[in-house]
């Protein structure tokens, strides 16, 4: 990459490398927060956005595993979601992060995969609990009509969680979409003078700033 022009503005002087490593670590840093947490650190939820043969679609996901060094990222969803078949069709997909807090936003240019079954879900499975697995027990495709409110899972259940034999009966119906990250604009928003810049990984590997 081409040696990098430092960013100046007053209380604020800062480097592209810089910028870049402190992104991914904060990505890092937010699965490493208490689960019990009432509110959810920034970057702990993300905006899918992906293309559909009629347009654009978007949910709120959870982050939930990060590699840094290889610009991976993952989320969980059900197999049956109509997202996994915009993402079969259309693999690329836009990650969109909001840190109220830092007020900085992260855009993540991705190319999806899914894994479903095979060892990437299957380790991914094992990583979630109870509580998380009652989400994928739903006898019914995520979107479909019903005659009137559904929880999402057994009604039987109510605000019970599922004893761990209960719950592998979800296990067919959970997915890890893989996204691997081809670029990140990130964007800080700051009285003092706003700050965004480019990390481009693929098909080159490039930074640079960007007007906001």
């Amino acid at each position: 990459m081409p040696a990098p022009e430092t960013s100046v503005y007053p209380g604020l002087s800062v480097t592209l490398p810089t910028l870049e490593q402190t992104s991914w670590q904060q990505l890092v840093t937010v699965l490493e927060s208490n689960p019990d947490e009432t509110t959810a650190p920034g970057f702990k939820t993300m905006i899918v956005a992906s293309r559909t043969a009629t347009g654009a679609d978007a949910r709120t996901v959870v982050l939930r595993k990060v590699d840094a060094d290889r610009k991976y990222v993952w989320f969980h969803t059900d197999v049956r979601a109509a997202k996994v078949m915009q993402f079969e069709a259309f693999p690329d997909c836009t990650l969109l992060f909001w840190d109220e807090k830092s007020q900085v936003q992260l855009r993540l240019t991705v190319e999806t995969r899914l894994h479903s079954n095979d060892y990437v879900a299957d380790e991914h499975w094992q990583t979630i609990g109870p509580g998380n697995r009652k989400n994928y027990l739903s006898e019914y495709r995520p979107g479909s009509g019903q005659p009137g409110p559904y929880p999402g899972f057994p009604t039987h259940l109510g605000a019970d969680l599922p004893t761990i034999d209960e719950s592998e009966a979800g296990r067919v119906n959970f997915a890890v979409i893989e996204c691997r990250v081809l670029t990140m604009d990130y964007l800080q928003l700051n009285r003092s003078g706003q700050v965004r810049a480019l990390f481009q990984y693929e098909p080159d590997s490039k930074m640079a700033w960007l007007a906001p």
